[in-house]
């Protein structure tokens, strides 16, 4: 598997290239911690997802993404980045410009903005451990005072916001309905154990439910830990449900 290492707007990206190319793409926008440096990448290197790569390039699948400036907890600079992204890989690659979406964790408060600027170039989304409301998130690490103020710290840095601000910042923070209402299939793949966004779950039951009673595409699937190894497989499977329509 050839992959390769570039820089837009300064931060790093890299993209994986399948040996037989099936015309189709897969933008990963990935959680916390998830980086991407001048020498590799997280998703290059941890064993779950270094094997989920490969099972997307092996079905011919261009992967690409991005450091999108680290802990940036959905901030209008990451959505930037990652919609010019999606361009230069449009402009430079032969693929498809109707892109699948595949998300986890915070990944999920950077595709809320992120989609009305792609929904026309959005195929489906899979959405892994999502985390859907950034308010949410910051009630749950109350539990733990440590992380709660370093999770401060960082959304201050992202959002740039003061500690006078701060009070005004937390009241602006509104719920979005972008995954109750998007149109195009939504797969979303929960552990079935604890993890990082665990108050997240009954947001996105909420979501699940609205779908099916509305008639939107939507599918639910619990994961245990010992099957993660297999999800790159399920990732491809979805994909390719999509693909009639070009």
């Amino acid at each position: 598997m050839y992959q390769r290492l570039f820089q837009v707007e300064q931060e790093w990206c890299m993209i994986h290239y399948p040996e037989r190319p099936n015309g189709f793409a897969v933008m990963i926008i990935g959680d916390y911690g998830q980086d991407v440096d001048e020498k590799s990448s997280f998703w290059s290197h941890h064993e779950f997802r270094k094997k989920w790569v490969r099972d997307m390039t092996d079905k011919g699948y261009i992967v690409f993404y991005s450091n999108l400036y680290g802990a940036n907890w959905g901030n209008k600079r990451a959505v930037r980045l990652a919609h010019r992204l999606y361009q230069y890989v449009k402009r430079t690659e032969i693929i498809n410009p109707r892109i699948h979406i595949l998300i986890e964790g915070m990944g999920g408060l950077v595709l809320q903005n992120l989609y009305p600027l792609m929904k026309d170039e959005v195929r489906s989304i899979v959405m892994l451990s999502p985390c859907v409301s950034l308010r949410n998130h910051l009630e749950q690490e109350k539990e733990q005072k440590f992380f709660h103020k370093k999770l401060i710290r960082e959304i201050r840095h992202a959002f740039s916001v003061t500690e006078d601000q701060w009070p005004a910042f937390i009241e602006s923070l509104t719920e979005s309905n972008v995954f109750h209402t998007l149109p195009m299939p939504l797969y979303i793949v929960q552990p079935a154990s604890l993890n990082r966004y665990k108050n997240q779950v009954s947001l996105i039951l909420d979501i699940y439910r609205d779908r099916l009673e509305n008639g939107l595409m939507v599918d639910l699937f619990y994961v245990l830990p010992e099957k993660r190894m297999s999800l790159g497989r399920k990732f491809t499977s979805y994909f390719a449900k999509h693909e009639s329509d070009l």
